[in-house]
């Protein structure tokens, strides 16, 4: 600003001086002494100063990614009828035209936390975050709708107005059609159903993707999810554990089957050796063990007529 004004105190500096020499605006006499002042040069370059300040005309550049709408402001329709797409620079009458700069690239935004209820009465905070764009073919009628919106605080005042009623609307609506439960258990199918049902309220003007509820469920939900996980994996668990000891038993099972069949084996093997033993001990091979276990002495003491039991006649 201070730039500015140096510049136009300079400016008119230096015209006075050129208009002096030039138009001869102070009229002196021969000595040097001054007689009158030529006011023509000065209204001229009053005049010009004010046209210089008042014309109504501007050059405005319209930055890439986004679209200029010229806006006619004596149209009818609240110059809706006369809204032309724009590019580059351009020179407008300020008293009669305006230019709007609309963002067509993705943005982001994320709302303040709120408070919605899922069915079956469950409260539940949310603070929705997600990507929009505008539509290009549709902004023009997007600024004739939002118009009071838009020239106030451009995007951003329709972001934090129009758009968000539309977009928590959707989100309270379909919330209220979700049980608790699934909406935590299933999180990525209830925002999906949100982005749809979204698009159906904007999507005339706007484009809305990658959509977060950042949901948040009240502190009894949490506790009986908690519990309920739990449940389950005990559960899981008790399973775990019941398939082990069935194992463990049908092991048991076996190694005992094994065991019975081992020693019903050793005793039917045992039982026929000793029948074929059986029937090798003759009386002739009994007195032949005898025979060759005696030392040829005969006893010492005898009881009776006892005489040495060894039948060598046979």
């Amino acid at each position: 600003m201070i730039t500015i004004i140096l510049l136009v105190l300079f400016g008119l500096a230096f015209g006075t001086m050129w208009a002096q020499k030039r138009f001869k605006i102070l009229e002196r006499d021969a000595d040097g002494h001054f007689q009158k002042v030529n006011y023509k040069p000065i209204v001229l370059a009053v005049l010009v100063l004010l046209f210089i300040g008042l014309q109504p005309y501007e050059m405005k550049k319209i930055e890439a990614g986004y679209q200029g709408l010229l806006v006619d402001l004596v149209g009818d329709s609240r110059g809706a009828s006369t809204i032309k797409e724009v590019s580059g620079w351009k020179v407008y009458n300020t008293w009669t035209e305006e230019i709007h700069q609309i963002p067509l690239d993705q943005r982001t935004i994320r709302y303040e936390k709120q408070a919605v209820i899922a069915k079956g009465g469950f409260p539940c905070d949310i603070s929705p975050s997600f990507n929009h764009s505008v539509k290009r073919a549709t902004s023009a009628d997007m600024f004739t709708n939002l118009r009071t919106s838009y020239r106030t605080g451009g995007l951003e005042a329709v972001e934090q107005g129009w758009l968000e009623i539309a977009i928590l609307g959707a989100v309270s609506d379909v919330a209220n059609k979700w049980v608790i439960d699934d909406i935590f258990n299933n999180r990525s199918g209830f925002e999906a159903a949100i982005v749809v049902e979204a698009n159906k309220r904007v999507g005339k003007w706007f484009t809305i993707s990658q959509l977060r509820t950042n949901i948040q469920p009240p502190p009894s939900i949490v506790e009986s999810i908690k519990a309920k996980a739990k449940a389950v994996q005990d559960a899981i668990t008790s399973e775990s554990q019941a398939k082990a000891a069935t194992a463990d038993a049908q092991r048991k099972i076996a190694l005992a089957k094994g065991d019975s069949a081992t020693v019903v084996i050793e005793a039917s093997s045992e039982a026929a050796a000793l029948r074929l033993k059986q029937r090798e001990l003759s009386p002739l091979y009994v007195e032949y063990i005898k025979a060759s276990k005696w030392n040829g002495q005969l006893p010492t003491t005898t009881l009776g007529n006892s005489t040495p039991m060894i039948n060598i006649g046979k």
